[in-house]
């Protein structure tokens, strides 16, 4: 499994995204409006027919005192009857529309996600070792908090692959209380900074190896060795 990717797709993802914004009320078109009027006539003229023709019972009363005539129906009956075909219209243009809003913002995850712990192959030796045996397909939450809400993704989920127990911890608490859970993640994130300073600060910090003795002593400060003295006093 290439863990690159941590084969985390948005589809995986799209389940936790954040709910986005309601739509706003979408405007139908003369068109559109000329459209559903007609296909409501039609209906209700073939309602009627059918009414007629089986003598319904008193259940279909509203529809047996309807005209028996091929006149229009009464402005009222038009539109109450556009008015329901426009909400249940409207319904499924605003499902569609979030439905493809949560698709869109998942792919945005996934890459994110993917580019944040891209470094991650270059600071570790080890990376691809370590956090391929982690499949993120079960972690979706963690993935959105990597992607979303720290800078050193690559080092966090370097440290989570090796520390099971906190990356099962940090999923549960994201979907109890994504609140927490990014409280969470970006504290990790500090402490992991904290350590990477730590750790150059020693290293620069270390003992330079001891110099060589010079071959023509010490400094004029210091004593004189007996090739110095030799060459002094000669002559």
């Amino acid at each position: 499994m290439d863990n690159s990717g941590m084969e985390v797709s948005p589809e995986v993802v799209q389940a936790q995204v954040e709910p986005v914004q309601k739509p706003t009320e979408r405007t139908f078109t003369q068109s559109e409006l000329n459209e559903i009027v007609g296909r409501v006539r039609g209906e209700e003229a073939r309602k009627r027919e059918n009414m007629i023709s089986q003598s319904q019972n008193a259940n279909h009363a509203n529809y047996a005192e309807m005209p028996t005539s091929p006149k229009a129906l009464s402005e009222d009956d038009v539109k109450r009857l556009t008015s329901d075909e426009l909400n249940r219209r409207r319904e499924e243009w605003e499902k569609e529309t979030i439905e493809r809003q949560h698709a869109e913002a998942a792919q945005r995850i996934v890459e994110s996600y993917k580019e944040k712990i891209a470094p991650g192959k270059e600071k570790y030796q080890d990376f691809d070792a370590v956090t391929n045996t982690v499949d993120m397909r079960y972690y979706p939450n963690v993935v959105q908090l990597l992607a979303e809400h720290v800078d050193n993704a690559h080092d966090i989920l370097y440290d989570l692959a090796k520390n099971r127990t906190k990356l099962y911890q940090l999923e549960s608490t994201c979907a109890h209380n994504p609140q927490d859970a990014i409280y969470e993640i970006r504290r990790l994130s500090e402490s992991i900074k904290a350590n990477d300073d730590a750790s150059k600060m020693r290293q620069s910090n270390a003992p330079l190896s001891q110099q060589r003795p010079s071959n023509t002593g010490m400094d004029s400060g210091g004593a004189l060795s007996m090739n110095d003295l030799k060459r002094k006093y000669r002559g």
